[in-house]
């Protein structure tokens, strides 16, 4: 998680803006994917979203299985205003 240093970027972007792989489970942090957990199953990839502010704003709670981790194939929840 611990990436460069860029001196125009928060604390919380420039430390915790990567990914952490444990297994077969990745956690990606406050990046593009928004504080993310990915599993990697038998029967494909189940993702969703930790209900952490990120950028300063909340975002909708996700989760979608997708069976070969691509948008098209994925069926997804969504919870909240969005």
């Amino acid at each position: 998680m611990f990436k460069k240093s860029y001196p125009h970027l928060s604390f919380a972007e420039n430390f915790l803006s990567g990914h952490i792989n444990i297994g077969s489970i990745t956690i990606f942090g406050e990046n593009a994917m928004h504080w993310t957990v990915r599993v990697i199953t038998k029967h494909g990839y189940l993702c969703f979203r930790l209900p952490i502010r990120c950028f300063g704003q909340w975002y909708p709670l996700f989760c979608y299985h997708s069976p070969d981790g691509t948008p098209t194939r994925a069926t997804r929840w969504f919870w909240g205003k969005h």
